[in-house]
């Protein structure tokens, strides 16, 4: 019986190729599993390189197929790249200042942290402002009954707290305010009980006759009553006692 003769050959085996394609595939997938299991993916470690082959160029240094007259960096000439913020391993050295203030030039802005601390240096040198003593001691006396519209705002529940409170402002701890509060912070409201204070205040100096030392420590403000199951007052009287011991310190 006569052997079936073989084909011609039909030229190299492509066999390898689907090998090569499969093995490419599969580190493919790996690499981006391990991708997303990293703790940093926006790029920045890719960029600014991490693997000893970047770390052998920075010790010995390669020439590379650069001549002198062109530089190694590239340059974006359609349109900018990311930009990643990397720590740099080499130290700066500064023209002048001291060793503590070359430490460490690197300092994390927060933009709302600095905007409030520039508002408060701007307040502090519009506004002279000093510190408040310690309070040693407190009470409050309210006033249920609604502050009039129109002067006299010194109501009689008023003016009985104030006589019994008169013997106290003999003393230079003792410390008045007078407030007003107001049911919704609105703009109306709140002018409102502003003008009160202050016209009670007024109105509280003359029924004590104080002087000035004396009137200088009665205050006055207007706050918003935020309690909706506690009866709201028409007006307080703070009485409270001070530290003037710290406050001379200070």
């Amino acid at each position: 019986m006569a052997r079936k003769s073989s084909p011609p050959p039909s030229g190299p085996s492509n066999a390898y190729l689907i090998s090569f394609g499969d093995t490419m595939t599969a580190l493919l997938a790996f690499f981006i599993v391990l991708n997303s299991l990293a703790e940093e993916q926006s790029g920045a470690n890719l960029h600014r390189g991490t693997g000893s082959f970047v770390q052998a160029l920075q010790t010995y240094g390669l020439p590379g197929f650069f001549s002198g007259e062109k530089s190694p960096q590239s340059v974006q000439l359609q349109e900018w790249g990311p930009l990643y913020i990397t720590p740099s391993d080499s130290q700066e050295e500064g023209s002048g200042g001291d060793a503590e203030d070359n430490t460490d030039r690197r300092r994390v802005v927060d933009f709302e942290l600095e905007s409030f601390y520039r508002f408060l240096n701007e307040l502090e040198r519009l506004h002279a402002a000093t510190p408040l003593p310690d309070v040693l001691a407190e009470a409050t006396f309210d006033d249920l009954s609604r502050v009039p519209s129109e002067a006299p705002l010194l109501g009689a529940g008023l003016r009985e707290t104030l006589r019994q409170l008169a013997p106290q402002m003999r003393r230079p701890e003792t410390r008045i305010e007078i407030v007003v509060w107001t049911t919704t912070p609105a703009p109306s409201a709140w002018e409102r009980a502003v003008r009160q204070s202050l016209e009670l205040r007024q109105e509280a100096v003359r029924f004590l006759q104080l002087d000035s030392d004396s009137a200088a420590r009665v205050t006055a403000s207007a706050r918003t009553w935020i309690s909706s199951s506690v009866t709201r007052p028409g007006a307080s009287i703070v009485l409270r006692r001070v530290d003037l011991q710290h406050e001379s310190i200070r």
